[in-house]
């Protein structure tokens, strides 16, 4: 490379030594390195949703070196009755010692030029600065919901930060109550206040929920022709929806049985709906201890028909409790979605992914709102640390 050159460029095989040191600045773990530089950099997602060609991934080149990147997933979208080609942009990272200058608004502004739709969800705040100075639409932050399956164990993994402050003292002496016996005090209170808050509340939704219907829900491997079937029967329920078809899951989830729960919800064999089920079990986390979570990252059902989803959540929710689960999690901006949650006893946390579009199609985004979209966790790569 020549060492003057300073600008943004399409990512080419030519330049893996530069993207695995930027890798190795970015992640000093090993293992973070490589399921980002060979998995999603170096081709891994061509292809993906009906795409023909390799997603485009950019990156600022300053010198020899790469020092901001963004990639993308391309994907279709579904909305008014038309289909569009859009691209979640992920992974978008720039060396810290670049970070309050130009890389990163740039690299977003040849997003812009190069693609008529861009989508993102996202955690950090300049992410989202950078995007709504550069015309972005920030549509708000997805709703997130917990239903807590094992209090006892929510509270002892919990980590909590500064209880030290919470030890007794008499004036300026020393600590009358060992630290100890204080913490473990307060988790038996924390374990015994969210059994009861969950008790009373799954008895205050469970008469908001619809009526069970004679549906069997099974697991299911892999993704066959019914989940197209399905997806053009209920593709007009909503406002906005990725094309959640058998090519779209197969490509998403398929590849990773290990990883991703498929519940299938049918009646004499044709699909009416699914649910797909992640669970993570954390080791020494810094905030989640060793809490076993379970995470429903993707459904799809017909919203005129929410005893459905009802049977999936049921079954979802059971699978979780064998498997020796925590807490169950699930992010989701649909209003339909979002009302049966709260009636299965799901309380609503505070959120933390944002919603962002850039749109140059002639598909009007900006009349849908958030609660007509159908967005979950399991869209783009944001379930990754679920």
């Amino acid at each position: 490379m020549n060492r003057e050159v300073a600008k943004v460029s399409l990512y080419h095989q030519g330049m893996y030594e530069a993207f695995d040191r930027f890798c190795r600045a970015i992640w000093p773990s090993s293992r973070n390195r490589a399921s980002s530089s060979t998995a999603r950099f170096d081709g891994g997602q061509q292809g993906q949703a009906g795409s023909t060609q390799d997603p485009p991934t950019f990156v600022f080149v300053k010198g020899d070196d790469i020092v901001g990147h963004v990639t993308t997933i391309p994907v279709q979208l579904s909305a008014f009755a038309k289909t569009v080609a859009a691209h979640w942009i992920v992974g978008f990272m720039v060396l810290p010692e670049h970070r309050n200058g130009l890389v990163g608004p740039l690299l977003i502004k040849e997003v812009n030029r190069s693609l008529d739709c861009a989508l993102s969800l996202h955690v950090e705040p300049p992410v989202l600065r950078i995007l709504t100075g550069l015309k972005w639409v920030h549509k708000g932050i997805l709703p997130q919901y917990l239903r807590v399956l094992n209090a006892r164990g929510v509270s002892h993994n919990l980590q909590l930060s500064g209880v030290g402050a919470l030890a007794l003292h008499t004036g300026d002496t020393a600590p009358v109550v060992p630290f100890g016996f204080v913490e473990s005090f307060i988790r038996m209170l924390g374990g015994w206040g969210l059994a009861v808050g969950q008790a009373i509340w799954v008895g205050l939704t469970i008469v908001a929920r619809p009526r069970a219907v004679p549906v069997e829900v099974r697991e299911e491997q892999g993704f066959d022709d019914s989940y197209n079937k399905l997806w053009q029967a209920v593709s007009g329920r909503f406002g906005a929806c990725l094309a959640r078809d058998q090519k779209y899951l197969q490509r998403r989830f398929g590849g990773h049985p290990d990883r991703y729960r498929v519940l299938g919800c049918r009646h004499e064999n044709r699909l009416l709906g699914y649910c797909i089920v992640k669970t993570k079990q954390f080791s020494n986390d810094p905030r989640m201890g060793n809490m076993k979570v379970g995470t429903i990252v993707d459904c799809l059902f017909d919203s005129a028909a929410p005893a459905v989803f009802q049977a999936l959540l049921d079954r979802a929710l059971k699978l979780c409790a064998r498997e020796g689960v925590h807490a169950v999690l699930c992010t989701a901006s649909h209003a339909t979605v979002r009302r049966l949650l709260r009636g299965n006893g799901f309380l609503a946390i505070p959120g933390n992914l944002n919603f962002a579009y850039h749109n140059r199609t002639d598909v009007p985004l900006q009349d849908i709102p958030l609660e007509s979209w159908h967005l979950m966790r399991g869209d783009s790569d944001a379930d990754q640390n679920f």
